[in-house]
């Protein structure tokens, strides 16, 4: 793979839809297209993703600015190392690679890809996710971001879902809660565009060059994205999100599963600014956390006091302040609808009625404060 790989570095060398059908004449020129500049990879780690591997590597072969792909197998036991192998056969910039002895999941798969790339001629690297699905425009629109600010280290694309496909009421409503949650955090990157919270991990454009300084990913971090994006802010670069460089992805559709991804994303990130310390990289993010931790005792004692005075009959009038900060969050729900792509009546419905998404909160709010006790214990948590 490594020799196959430096030829095409050497070198310079799709639309998010069902098909995986691609045209002849899209591949065709494909060593004429590599000759242009910017000389971008991809590093794709993959572990049993048989169900969506060649569907990503389609996404990619279909971007409007070329790029080099090495799909990371990692400990696969399906037919994924096969199908890539297959694919290797008609497009000349799919490689494989598979990792050797790695016990450190995605980031050290990564690691191991990012490792071979050291010393060649390369100006960005996509990492993305294999159960990830992308637009035929994605690698162009994150170059044109990156390209502009030589303070930029990576760009983000903004977070959808692949759309449920099923009809129990139960995992639509998990389901349709995420997508809401999902555009949430696409609004709020807009509003700390240049120093976003997290550099995701479902797509985002990296500089060579600020990954090399950093140092890769952190491969004992539960969290590695923002662990990364941490370092970079402490490095002084910056990262952004670019809009129009869109991913899609798949969403737990039980509690259970649920449960488990934020329980690691929210201790993950605590454990991080646990390691990292009071910095102005960080302290944004800390003051959040008190800042959580007076809301939800806040919302307690009220939630305990409003039940002691229904259950004694306890007189008791509406402040017209409260009201009034209820009212105001509750309007700038119905006003960060405009990042919800596809927006349908259901969504529409979820968020007009409110009390799913106060549940959902309060769900996460269990999680967030689950996260404290296993890290501050420092109890060992895996993936």
């Amino acid at each position: 793979m490594v020799g196959r790989l430096e030829i095409i570095l050497n070198s310079n060398s799709g639309e998010n839809d069902s098909s995986l059908k691609i045209k002849k004449k899209e591949v065709m020129k494909m060593e004429e297209r590599m000759k242009m500049k910017p000389n971008i990879v991809v590093i794709v780690p993959a572990h049993n993703e048989e169900s969506v591997i060649e569907k990503t590597i389609y996404d990619l072969l279909k971007q409007t600015l070329p790029v080099n792909i090495i799909v990371v197998a990692d400990n696969c036991t399906d037919q994924t190392v096969l199908l890539v192998k297959k694919m290797q056969e008609s497009y000349p910039t799919v490689n494989l690679m598979e990792t050797v002895n790695n016990m450190h999941r995605k980031a050290g798969a990564i690691n191991q890809a990012l490792r071979t790339l050291v010393g060649k001629e390369i100006d960005a690297v996509l990492l993305m996710d294999a159960d990830t699905r992308i637009n035929s425009e994605a690698v162009k629109e994150g170059w044109k971001t990156l390209s502009s600010n030589p303070q930029l280290a990576a760009v983000c694309s903004i977070a959808g879902t692949l759309e449920y496909q099923g009809y129990n009421p139960w995992k639509w409503l998990l389901y349709t809660l995420q997508k809401l949650e999902y555009a949430m955090f696409d609004s709020q990157r807009v509003e700390t565009l240049d120093r976003i919270k997290v550099v995701h991990g479902m797509a985002a454009l990296h500089r060579w060059t600020a990954l090399q300084q950093v140092g890769f990913y952190d491969e004992g971090n539960l969290v590695e994205d923002y662990e990364l994006t941490i370092r970079y802010k402490e490095k002084g670069w910056k990262v952004t999100v670019n809009l129009d460089m869109r991913a899609w992805t798949d969403v737990p559709l039980s509690l259970k599963a649920l449960w488990k991804q934020r329980l690691r994303w929210l201790r993950g990130g605590v454990d991080s600014l646990c390691e990292h310390g009071w910095n102005k990289a960080t302290r944004g993010d800390i003051l959040n956390h008190f800042l959580f931790v007076f809301l939800t005792v806040i919302q307690t004692y009220l939630l305990i006091l409003i039940f002691i005075m229904l259950s004694k009959n306890i007189p008791w009038r509406i402040n017209p302040w409260l009201i009034g900060v209820i009212s105001l969050g509750y309007l700038d729900g119905l006003y960060r609808l405009k990042y919800v792509k596809n927006l349908k009546g259901g969504d529409l419905i979820v968020r007009i009625s409110l009390i799913p998404e106060i549940l959902y909160g309060w769900f996460q709010a269990v999680v967030m404060l689950y996260a404290y006790y296993l890290s501050f214990a420092k109890i060992n948590q895996n993936w």
